[in-house]
């Protein structure tokens, strides 16, 4: 199964997410300024946050098998 999960190590949390705006299923919030939270039962999985992220913090991964 693909999820998409955030690496805070790689988001700066000082701005507006860029990602966040683009998004067309609203998968991504942010408060303020910090790291955006991922909603993966609204995500599509259509990686526009992914290649939008100027950091490389958004990844499309797949999760292990429970």
């Amino acid at each position: 199964m693909k999820i998409l999960t955030l690496k805070k190590e790689r988001c700066p949390q000082n701005h507006p997410c860029p990602s966040v705006r683009i998004c067309p299923a609203g998968a991504l919030t942010q408060k303020g300024y910090d790291a955006p939270a991922v909603d993966n039962a609204k995500c599509i999985l259509c990686a526009k946050c992914v290649r939008f992220c100027p950091r490389g913090a958004l990844v499309i991964e797949t999760s292990p098998s429970i």
